[in-house]
């Protein structure tokens, strides 16, 4: 078994369920982690593992797109990963909100989600 992590992807987007977060936005951090099995002895081509490059663009990708639900985000973006890579066995994304617009919070605000297949 295969692990491909990428881990706190730093991103300004515009996520939210208030209006104030749609027009400044925040700062998210997000992870994620893929499993497969190997079909060779040794990986020594990009073809026989996952692109840890195209994940990348895939997460970058969704979260330029304004969404109200945290969830949302993770779960479709996971759903995306494993449809651009059909041989994953497990996808888990965590999405860190750095600044949620919460009076008097100190600390951030996590969502995690995790599918296997």
């Amino acid at each position: 078994m295969v692990t491909v992590e990428l881990k706190n992807l730093r991103f300004n987007a515009f996520h939210g369920i208030h209006e104030e977060e749609k027009i400044l936005g925040n700062e998210y951090v997000v992870s994620a982690m893929v499993r497969f099995q190997e079909n060779t002895d040794v990986i020594v081509h990009v073809n026989d593992t996952v692109n840890y490059a195209a994940i990348y663009e895939i997460i970058n990708r969704r979260m330029c797109i304004p969404t109200s639900l945290l969830e949302t985000v993770a779960m479709e973006t996971g759903s995306e990963i494993h449809q651009r890579f059909p041989q994953i066995q497990s996808v888990s994304l965590s999405i860190t909100k750095m600044h949620p617009p919460i009076e008097g919070m100190q600390g951030s605000a996590v969502v995690s989600w995790s599918k296997q297949f």
